[in-house]
């Protein structure tokens, strides 16, 4: 049988994530909160543009524009790295004078990470506006499906060590319950970090050359599993060089997975 011993795995790997519910349910209630609130004092500013908005904790618009982005079959996307391509086709120059990405099948993030997006982007993961989670985690099961992918199995990249302890919350361990409890998408952390260093404060090179010992299957995971999935799908959140998502599925194809996929909401 294909996949994790359910009397084995579900009950250990599922814990960081299941283990949140409370804090889901807190959002949820949090969500609820600022609406009724909108409803009663008339509305408030969207995070994106500033502008007034009954649609927390973004305008209409600005939603309309998040759900809308280039389509990954347009044939207007980097086949490589699936970044949108202004001028070169097929491939980016990035790719074409550098390539990285050999693990990993086909990456798919959703948007440029440029403009009024980057700054979203900024309000999520450096101000905590924790209310965008379940928007973009809405915004991802739409991409999965329409990938016909929301019933792989999503293996989200682990945050650094310590993360958790001094930020209080992980951006993708969010996204990743949340798209378990309100979408059934399954979802196996059986990654780990091994080193503090965040990667953004790196440059391309040491992204790619210091990546050796930086992931690897959980200890968790090695005593659980028999077989891993043929397929899976790695979760991030923002990807630059794609270098973490290539050792993740060096990784996972090393350890017996026949194909593997990215999907991350945006690509700087």
């Amino acid at each position: 049988m294909n996949g994790f011993p359910k009397n084995q795995f579900r009950g250990k790997a599922r814990l960081p994530i299941l283990g949140g519910a409370r804090e889901s349910f807190r959002l949820g209630v949090a969500g609820i909160f600022s609406c009724v609130l909108s409803l009663i004092y008339g509305a408030e500013e969207c995070l994106s543009c500033g502008k007034i908005s009954y649609d927390v904790p973004v305008c209409a618009e600005c939603l309309k524009k998040l759900e809308c982005y280039v389509g990954f079959d347009s044939g207007a996307r980097c086949s490589k790295c699936g970044k949108v391509l202004i001028s070169e086709i097929g491939t980016c120059l990035e790719c074409r004078e550098h390539p990285s990405l050999g693990s990993l099948d086909a990456l798919y993030p959703l948007h440029s990470y440029l403009q009024w997006k980057k700054d979203l982007a900024f309000a999520w993961k450096m101000e905590g506006q924790r209310r965008l989670s379940p928007l973009f985690a809405n915004l991802l099961y739409d991409a999965l499906r329409s990938l016909g992918l929301e019933k792989k199995a999503l293996i989200p990249v682990p945050p650094r060590p310590g993360k958790l302890k001094v930020e209080g919350w992980d951006q993708i361990d969010e996204l990743s319950r949340i798209l378990s409890e309100r979408h059934g998408v399954r979802v196996l952390p059986i990654l780990e970090r091994k080193t503090s260093t965040e990667q953004k404060k790196l440059g391309r090179a040491e992204r790619i050359g210091t990546l050796g010992a930086v992931y690897a299957l959980s200890s968790q995971a090695k005593e659980a599993f028999e077989i891993l999935p043929k397929e899976v799908v790695l979760l991030d959140d923002i990807v630059t060089t794609g270098a973490t998502m290539e050792k993740c599925a060096w990784i996972l194809r090393d350890a017996g997975v026949r194909k593997v996929s990215g999907i991350a909401l945006f690509k700087a």
